[in-house]
C-alpha cells in the first residue's frame, strides 16, 4: 500500500528547493510555509498509526481547517472511516484570506505522496489541472462541496448550487417581497460554486422588480465581511437585502444589521452555524439554505472505498441536499 507518510518528505523537498529560487506568484508553484508542513507531519503519523492491511489510505485536503463548516464535514469523514476502517488524514489551510493560494499547494503533496485517494473542494480553477494530474497517476479524486464537472475526478458529492440558488432567490422575495434592491457579499468571485448559486438568484428574481446593486467579495472572513457590509450600507442607504454566499458572510452581514439598526433589512445567506442560528432565533437574519457537510464527508469516504473496491458508482454526481431554514423552523429543522 501507497505510504501517506511519505507526504512530509515531498514537504520537505518543496520548501528545500524553493529557498533556492525567486519568489513565484503562480499558486501551484509556491513553496507551504512552515506552519503546513508541521501540521501536515503530525497529520501523516497519525494516518500511519495502527495501519491495518487491506485498509485504504485517504487524504482530504480541507479548505479552511478550523471553520465549522469544514468541521462538520471532517466529523462525516470521521464516521466513515470508523465504519468502512478506511484511514483519512484530514490537511489544510487555516487562512481564509490566503486559503486559495494554499490549498494548491497542499493538492500537490497530496498528489505526491500516493495515497490511495484524494478528496477536496474543487471551487477554484487551478485544481482541474491537478486532478488530471493525480489521474494520470492511476490516484482516484473524489469533488466535496465543489465540483469540477469537466474534470477525470470520479464523483461529485455536495449540494446542487443552482438549486440551492433559486432556493436563496425564493427565499428573498418571500421575505422582501418583489421589488428592492439587493447587494451580495461572497467569499470570492473565484469560487464557480458560488457564482452559479448567484446566477441561479437571479434567475429566481428575473421576474421582479428587483435589482442587483452590488457584489462584494470578502474571503470568508468574517471581519473583511463587517467591514465590506459596512461599506455597503454607506453607499447605498435604499438597499433592501443582502444575499451572502458563505456562512460568515451573513453573519457579518447581522452584526452590521443589529449595530446599525437595519431591521428592514432583509439578509439571506447558507450554512447553520449556531451563531447564525441564533440570529435567525432574533430576527435578524430573515432564512438560510442548509447544507449537509456531514454527509458530503460521509459519503464521501463511502464511495471512495466503494470506488477502490471496484465496485460501480451510481452515478457521479451525489446531491446531499438542501433545507431552507427560517424563524420558523429553526428549531425543528433536523
Amino acid at each position: 500500500m501507497k505510504k501517506i507518510i511519505s507526504l512530509l518528505l515531498v514537504l520537505c523537498m518543496t520548501m528545500g528547493i524553493a529557498a533556492c529560487g525567486s519568489k513565484q506568484e503562480k499558486a501551484p508553484e509556491a513553496a507551504p510555509a512552515e506552519s503546513e508542513q508541521a501540521e501536515v507531519e503530525a497529520s501523516s503519523k497519525e494516518a500511519s498509526e495502527g495501519s491495518e492491511q487491506g485498509s485504504y489510505e485517504l487524504i482530504f485536503v480541507c479548505p479552511i481547517v478550523g471553520l465549522e463548516y469544514w468541521d462538520m464535514c471532517a466529523d462525516g469523514i470521521a464516521a466513515a472511516d470508523a465504519e468502512f476502517g478506511t484511514k483519512t488524514q484530514i490537511v489544510g489551510p487555516t487562512d481564509p484570506a490566503t486559503f486559495a493560494t494554499e490549498v494548491i499547494n497542499y493538492i500537490e503533496a497530496a498528489i505526491s505522496s500516493q495515497p490511495d485517494g484524494i478528496m477536496t473542494y474543487c471551487g477554484l480553477e487551478t485544481v482541474p489541472p491537478l486532478i488530471e494530474k493525480a489521474d494520470g497517476l492511476g490516484i482516484p479524486f473524489m469533488a466535496i462541496d465543489s465540483d469540477a464537472a469537466d474534470s477525470s475526478r470520479i464523483a461529485y458529492v455536495g449540494t446542487n448550487p443552482y438549486n440551492a440558488g433559486y432556493k436563496t432567490g425564493e427565499a428573498m422575495i418571500e421575505a422582501m417581497g418583489t421589488s428592492g434592491k439587493v447587494a451580495v457579499l461572497c467569499s470570492g468571485v473565484a469560487s464557480e460554486k458560488e457564482m452559479t448559486e448567484v446566477d441561479a438568484f437571479k434567475e429566481a428574481i428575473a421576474d421582479c422588480d428587483i435589482e442587483i446593486i452590488a457584489m462584494e467579495e470578502t474571503n470568508a472572513d468574517l471581519a473583511t465581511g463587517v467591514v465590506k457590509m459596512e461599506a455597503l450600507v454607506q453607499t447605498y442607504p435604499d438597499m433592501t437585502g443582502v444575499l451572502c454566499t458563505s456562512a460568515y458572510d451573513v453573519q457579518a452581514a447581522a452584526k452590521v444589521k443589529e449595530e446599525m439598526g437595519l431591521d428592514d433589512l432583509v439578509l439571506i445567506g447558507y450554512d447553520d452555524q449556531e451563531e447564525t442560528l441564533n440570529y435567525i432565533r432574533k430576527g435578524t437574519i430573515n432564512g438560510i439554505v442548509v447544507q449537509d457537510p456531514y454527509q458530503m464527508g460521509y459519503q464521501g469516504v463511502k464511495l471512495m472505498k466503494q470506488y477502490l473496491d471496484g465496485e460501480t458508482l451510481e452515478s457521479d454526481v451525489f446531491d446531499t441536499g438542501t433545507i431552507l431554514v427560517t424563524q420558523e423552523n429553526v428549531d425543528n429543522y433536523r
